[in-house]
């Protein structure tokens, strides 16, 4: 599964070097959750072999990986941005996020879908992103 990533790297002339793949690694057993570059650095730190891996090598890698869509970014207000591999999902991905608390909610597909075609029928816009995120506050912290 890892191979579309490395070939993905290729196509945009990126080496793939032992820092990228031991992250992509993380990022892949990690599938679905939504990390912090901390998070990543310390899951590295772990493993004896990637000691010599930076925190500033994980944030560069990041970035990268979000440029050339491998990852997707969420921007948090009071927190650090948080990462989710999504190259390899088939379907949209949306996301409820909480300005207050951080809160992240998986939004279902099937509403999402119907929201998306609302759009589409109601103002001719035809959404190309396979994310959305919809910000504003969880039922703990509104009011």
């Amino acid at each position: 599964m890892l191979n579309r990533a490395y070939h993905l790297l290729k196509e945009c002339n990126l080496r793939i070097t032992l820092q990228r793949k031991a992250i992509l690694e993380i990022l892949y057993n990690c599938r679905g959750h939504h990390l912090e570059a901390e998070n990543i650095y310390g899951l590295l730190t772990v493993q004896d072999n990637n000691k010599r891996i930076g925190l500033a090598t994980v944030y560069r890698t990041m970035e990268l990986f979000e440029k050339i869509g491998i990852v997707s970014r969420l921007s948090m207000e009071n927190s650090s941005a948080r990462y989710e591999l999504v190259m390899f999902d088939r379907l949209m991905h949306h996301h409820l996020i909480c300005l207050k608390c951080g809160q992240l909610t998986e939004l279902d597909d099937r509403m999402a879908e119907e929201f998306k075609n609302r759009i589409s029928e109601e103002k001719g816009f035809e959404v190309a992103d396979k994310s959305m995120k919809i910000y504003g506050y969880c039922s703990s912290c509104k009011g």
